[in-house]
């Protein structure tokens, strides 16, 4: 998708709000697969990426459903023994989420 649309109901008409071939190429900061955690984001989906990459779509859904089953055994598994999954980064403090430097958010907004 090159550009998102905003719709606008009263007179059914839509206006460009981002035009993607416009903005510039960011080159992503991430660190190297190889020193990541294995429950990193881009450690998780790496087949899943790789696969698409490659334009295998059948072998991206096989990765991507070994995934899901890999979650949902995970979540079923907390559920059993009544705990919650550790986070890495940040705590749940009586509904708001406090990142480790004392930062408390509440519903996406910093305060």
């Amino acid at each position: 998708m090159e550009q998102c649309h905003v719709c606008k109901m009263r007179n059914r008409g839509n206006s460009v709000f981002v035009d993607t071939k416009k903005l510039p190429v960011m080159e992503k900061k991430v660190r190297k697969l190889e020193d990541q955690n294995e429950y990193e984001s881009r450690c998780l989906w790496k087949e899943v990426a790789f696969s698409l990459k490659n334009r295998d779509v059948d072998a991206a859904t096989e990765a991507k459903h070994r995934l899901e089953e890999r979650r949902r055994a995970g979540a079923g598994g907390r559920k059993e023994k009544e705990t919650q999954g550790e986070t890495r980064f940040f705590r749940e403090d009586g509904g708001a989420i406090t990142e480790p430097a004392g930062e408390v958010r509440h519903g996406g907004v910093c305060l």
